[in-house]
């Protein structure tokens, strides 16, 4: 029989993790921020679906999996240039394939390829698992919002054929507002649609180290880092929450 002691022994250690996990008390939030893609939205499925079917479209039957890690590379560089605001999503749109096509010595037309993709990825509209169950629970109780690194007709399109289409009181997309996460000014275009709440009442629940962390943190909101493929954290800092599963931010709201 285990003892009162042991037992306990165990309670107190269990406080010990949560308080490091989530924090040592919960803070009132009135307003969530979700990021969409790789955090309620299943991406890297919806990609390399939307990728195959391209290939598919454009009679391209190499093999489809070192291509895609080739357009993987290739996309992955120039949406930190979008994040880093050197390029807009007018001309990230075509320019990843023109690079594709280049570098893989394929001879066709880099729109049409781009609007090819853009069509099969916008109509893609997998979600990661219990990101149903979080969004119900949270938009119970609190102002649930959209903030992503988007193009705005890829994202209305997935959002309007979702479970999500009536989920979000704001839906915040970088390219409609001319700056992407995680510059200060699409933390600031959000926080006065919002009406200038406080700061420690705004959490934003994201995937990306780079974009959804570095941006709230660097605005000065909460920080929940969504990290399901448990990264290891090499930025200097640390967020505010970490979660592994959508369903732990129950913990922390």
């Amino acid at each position: 029989m285990v003892s009162k002691t042991c037992i306990l022994s165990l309670f107190v250690k269990y406080l010990l993790i949560t308080k490091l996990r989530y924090g040592e008390k919960k803070v009132k939030f009135r307003y969530i921020l979700f990021d969409a893609d790789g955090t309620l939205y299943d991406y890297d499925n919806a990609e390399l679906r939307a990728f195959k079917n391209t290939m598919q479209n454009f009679g391209i039957d190499r093999d489809i999996a070192l291509l895609h890690t080739s357009y993987k590379e290739i996309n992955y560089a120039i949406w930190r240039d979008f994040e880093e605001h050197k390029i807009v999503a007018g001309e990230l749109r075509e320019e990843r394939f023109r690079r594709f096509l280049a570098k893989e010595e394929l001879l066709h037309d880099c729109k049409k390829m781009s609007e090819t993709y853009i069509d099969h990825l916008s109509k893609s509209t997998a979600l990661l698992d219990g990101a149903i169950e979080i969004i119900d629970y949270v938009g119970s109780k609190y102002s649930v919002s959209l903030i992503t690194n988007g193009l705005a007709d890829v994202q209305y399109s997935r959002i309007r054929n979702s479970e999500f289409k009536d989920s979000f009181e704001h839906i915040f997309i970088s390219e409609e507002i001319g700056f992407p996460k995680p510059m200060k000014e699409i933390f600031e275009h959000v926080f006065k649609t919002l009406g200038y709440p406080e700061k420690e009442e705004v959490l934003i629940v994201g995937d990306s180290f780079r974009s959804d962390i570095v941006g709230g943190k660097n605005y000065g909101i909460p920080t929940c880092w969504f990290n399901p493929k448990r990264l290891v954290n090499e930025n200097g800092f640390e967020p505010d929450y970490e979660i592994e599963k959508l369903q732990e931010l129950r913990a922390i709201l």
